[in-house]
């Protein structure tokens, strides 16, 4: 009788233990994969609100610049008066291209021209706009183009502007292409001296199509001598930047395959701390692992050993004993 019973209170015991480790690896997993999905959902909305927009970087293509030297053509170029008074008119303008070894001669066309004031208002110009064809070609920063402006009459507040724009027959992906109204756009020709303009033109390339900007800023500026005064009032040139043109591309801040890395990795810490929580619990509530000695059903038990031949089950007396041995 003794024996049964001490079997079915191993056994109890037993149950017990293993429905406690259970209870304990289910309770340490649930919350593991809870903050695992909570992780996944962090990342996830951070690589989304990363791309939200587009970001560009600058890239340096030697082939692609090398091809954009034989073929880079020069913008159009409107040039308008400050005022519109005719005192502050311009009367004449001539423009030519000059570079090693070459030549060219421009008819400026009449063209009025909306442009805004700092109050805001806007007004038309009689403008002049210079190379609408785009068929002046410079190969390296050594050519430009320069203009010799005319006023009817030099007044403190006449003095000439200029901006550049695109062709959209010639370059149909270029950003401006038209002059625009906006008078920041445009840059300003003092009177009786040469005013140096550069063009830092960058190409942005999206979604396959590259996307061009030029934007127009100051260089020198030459004071006349007296001798000059009977010439132009003022003039200015304009040409590349060196290095022609800045290239950026489309690229992504943080791609799916580094949010999946992230999220690979923070699996796997995860993981190995599931088996250190297990570890450190089950060895503080005193939960043997399966085989273990100690305890019942283990190799060191006084009342049931595993080295005892018998597997533990009592045996009776031998014959010859003291009580009852026939």
């Amino acid at each position: 009788m003794s024996t049964i019973v001490m079997d079915y209170v191993r056994d109890f015991m037993e149950d017990v233990k293993h429905d406690r480790a259970l209870q304990l690896k289910t309770f340490i997993t649930v919350v593991l994969s809870i903050t695992g999905f909570s992780l996944f959902c962090v990342e996830d909305a951070r690589l989304h609100k990363a791309n939200d927009v587009v970001h560009f970087t600058q890239v340096w293509d030697g082939k692609g610049e090398r091809k954009a030297h034989k073929e880079e053509r020069f913008p159009v170029i409107s040039i308008c008066p400050t005022t519109s008074d005719f005192e502050g008119q311009i009367k004449t303008l001539t423009c030519s291209g000059y570079g090693p070894n070459s030549f060219r001669s421009f008819t400026p066309q009449k063209q009025q021209i909306e442009i805004g004031t700092i109050s805001s208002a806007t007004e038309l110009f009689d403008c002049f706009t210079v190379n609408e064809a785009q068929d002046y070609v410079g190969t390296n920063s050594s050519f430009f183009i320069k203009c010799d402006i005319t006023f009817n009459e030099v007044v403190n507040q006449g003095q000439a502007r200029i901006t550049t724009w695109a062709n959209h027959d010639v370059w149909p992906h270029a950003i401006i292409q038209e002059p625009i109204a906006n008078t920041y756009r445009w840059k300003t020709v003092m009177h009786k001296r040469t005013t140096e303009f550069y063009m830092r033109v960058k190409k942005y390339d999206f979604k396959g199509q590259g996307h061009w900007f030029a934007n127009l800023e100051y260089g020198q500026q030459l004071l006349w001598n007296s001798t000059q005064d009977q010439g132009p009032h003022s003039s200015f040139t304009l040409g590349h930047e060196f290095g022609m043109y800045e290239e950026w591309k489309e690229g992504k801040l943080y791609t799916t395959n580094m949010m999946l890395g992230t999220v690979g990795g923070m699996a796997f810490l995860l993981s190995c701390l599931n088996i250190v929580a297990f570890a450190f619990f089950a060895g503080l509530l005193q939960i043997d692992r399966p085989g273990a000695g100690g305890g019942y059903g283990g190799s060191g038990s006084a009342m049931y050993g595993a080295s005892d031949p018998t597997g533990g089950i009592p045996q009776s007396a031998p014959a010859g004993g003291s009580y009852g041995s026939i």
